[in-house]
């Protein structure tokens, strides 16, 4: 009986939630924040450029963004998931390469820069060549599959930065990996092919919404 009231006389304990101070979410998500702040800048840069920009060369572009609609609207669903997989796959594959480079940091800032000012482009050729179906068809079919990828493209760059400047401290600082250098670099690989199996999802979403709403919007 004695410990039954002991039990009972003791209040519950509260507890407090304390959210992250700015200089602990800069060490943890400093990187991540950085390479989403470099393509929003790209992406800005990019729809303001759109409206300047010649139409041969956004023809150039087309097989790394979608700035020909004419000649998507003509491949059937597997040519969309094809040309959509394979720039996924050449802006992935790059920054993997500039990550295992000791000199890949300021090109992983420049490919991820280069995919927002893409976007953007994308983005402001749509809305300036056919206004607001430009717009809704933007919104509706490309910036579901297209978000998703830009997300999976941010962890990735931040993973490779990473790995090239762990590379460079230990062949110039003589700095070690802070784990075995072959388990670092299977770590890298392994988040690599993570990034290709969320861009193929997004490759597959935008094939399905481009199938689903592609023909309502009359261009």
């Amino acid at each position: 009986m004695k410990g039954i009231v002991l039990s009972l006389s003791k209040k519950p304990a509260i507890k407090t939630i304390r959210l992250p101070g700015s200089g602990s979410l800069i060490k943890n998500y400093g990187l991540i924040l950085l390479f989403a702040a470099l393509l929003l800048f790209g992406l800005v840069g990019g729809a303001l450029y759109a409206h300047c920009a010649g139409e041969r060369f956004l023809k150039s572009l087309d097989f790394l963004f979608m700035t020909n609609l004419d000649a998507r609207l003509k491949q059937g669903d597997f040519g969309i998931f094809c040309a959509c997989f394979a720039s996924d796959f050449i802006f992935l594959l790059s920054t993997y390469l500039f990550g295992m480079s000791l000199w890949g940091i300021p090109f992983i800032a420049a490919a991820v820069l280069f995919k927002g000012f893409g976007t953007g482009l994308t983005a402001g050729y749509l809305s300036m060549s056919y206004a607001l179906s430009g717009v809704g068809f933007y919104l509706l079919v490309l910036l579901p599959g297209t978000f998703l990828f830009c997300v999976a493209l941010i962890f990735f760059s931040a993973a490779a930065f990473r790995y090239s400047q762990q590379s460079f401290r230990a062949v110039f600082l003589e700095k070690p990996f802070p784990n075995a250098p072959r388990q670092t670099a299977i770590a890298f690989g392994s988040r690599f092919f993570t990034a290709l199996i969320i861009s193929f999802a997004a490759c597959a979403l935008d094939t399905v919404l481009w199938t689903c709403f592609a023909g309502t919007f009359k261009f």
